[in-house]
């Protein structure tokens, strides 16, 4: 057996995936290339074997190569949220294809005042919008996706996050926990079955100035059994149509999604490992 040759592009393969594995946010294909000493064409061509046979998952929203979750499951695991990015993909990539407009999957952690955009299909949908993809933070108060999050907990915890975010510098936040209408709103969006920004957000990062971004979103809670895992939305240029309209067109299956994403990440066993996961309110939309 000793005089067996080994096969080099096996090797080569494992230290791909090894330099991964060290990378739990992921790798570009610059940060695998200058890691691995491969060429641009034969890591580009390993790349795409090892995705074909689901080895390799690439984010949507980032771009970054991440071992997939078939991989992780037989090697023993990643960080839940990546799982959960990845379970999320194909149900965005479907949405995306069925309404055109991008999505965002986003989650919350502990107090922070903000969510954090896990996924989105913003590269995926053939429609623009002014904003710039990645793993951005959106204001917890203002924007739908924090609102949909907001709405699908317990009143104690609400009031918890608006102590916790009283006094930050979001002015987005600020600006909505001013209004002093979050109980209605929350009754709204549980009687409507979704949220929708706060009228006082226009735009604008967490933490930036307001800026009227010129687009709109709806969104729903992520929840199964009772566990809220985050929030789908989706976005779109608010020239292009009214709320209603997009309601009536596209909530059904924004609802879909969520569902099958939030079924998926339990089929998976994530709803036990997961940092974001909270106790739902029953009367939460999607409880």
């Amino acid at each position: 057996m000793e005089s067996v040759k080994t096969i080099r592009a096996v090797e080569r393969a494992f230290e791909v995936l090894r330099v991964m594995q060290d990378m739990p946010q992921g790798a570009s294909l610059v940060e695998l290339q200058r890691a691995t000493g491969l060429s641009g064409p034969t890591l580009l061509r390993m790349l795409k074997t090892l995705m074909a046979v689901n080895a390799v998952h690439r984010g949507m929203t980032d771009q970054r190569y991440r071992p997939s979750v078939q991989l992780q499951a037989l090697a023993g695991g990643t960080a839940p949220t990546e799982r959960l990015a990845e379970i999320a993909a194909p149900w965005m990539d479907r949405l995306c294809e069925a309404v055109e407009w991008p999505s965002d999957l986003a989650i919350h952690t502990a107090n922070e005042p903000f969510m954090r955009v896990l996924e989105t299909s913003i590269r995926q949908s053939r429609l623009y919008v002014r904003r710039k993809g990645g793993r951005t933070r959106v204001n917890l108060f203002g924007s739908a996706a924090g609102s949909a999050f907001l709405a699908a907990l317990p009143r104690p915890r609400r009031e918890e996050l608006a102590q916790a975010v009283r006094g930050g510098r979001d002015v987005h936040n600020a600006n909505a926990l001013a209004a002093g209408d979050l109980e209605a709103r929350v009754a709204r969006a549980r009687e409507r079955g979704y949220a929708a920004r706060h009228r006082v957000y226009r735009g604008g990062a967490f933490n930036g100035p307001a800026r009227d971004d010129r687009l709109d979103a709806i969104a729903v809670p992520v929840i199964h059994s009772g566990l809220l895992i985050g929030a789908l939305n989706i976005n779109w240029n608010r020239a292009a149509m009214p709320e209603a309209e997009m309601v009536r067109r596209h909530l059904r299956a924004l609802q879909d999604a969520a569902f099958g994403i939030a079924a998926a990440a339990a089929a998976h066993g994530l709803l036990q490992a997961l940092p974001c996961v909270e106790a739902a309110e029953e009367a939460a939309p999607g409880a």
